[in-house]
């Protein structure tokens, strides 16, 4: 395998973690605006506390007695941020990269 075969094959499975990154991130987004707008859609309704956030999408509500209803799971908030951090480190290492090369003439 020559050096320019090797750089594309690297190149190829960066792109692949890219994709895959920005994937998990956009269907987390998803699910977390499904959770706020579909399934939390009448906790303002029996909340004084009401919270709301957009990225990602939440509605929560806190309780008198110090209990949270509505917010999202640390995994599901450690898969969108992971996955987002992921997706800019690969493009970054994708870009670095493709500036890098030479080319022909």
């Amino acid at each position: 395998m020559t050096g320019a075969d090797a750089r594309d094959a690297r190149l190829n499975r960066l792109w692949g973690a890219a994709c895959a990154s920005v994937g998990i991130f956009l269907l987390v987004w998803g699910l977390s605006w499904v959770k706020a707008h579909v399934l939390d859609e009448d906790l303002h309704n029996r909340c004084a506390d009401l919270h709301t956030a957009t990225f990602p999408f939440e509605k929560s509500c806190t309780h008198p007695d110090g209990t949270t209803e509505g917010t999202n799971s640390p995994l599901l908030n450690g898969a969108f941020y992971g996955s987002m951090a992921a997706a800019t480190v690969c493009l970054t290492a994708v870009f670095t990269m493709e500036a890098g090369r030479k080319r022909p003439r």
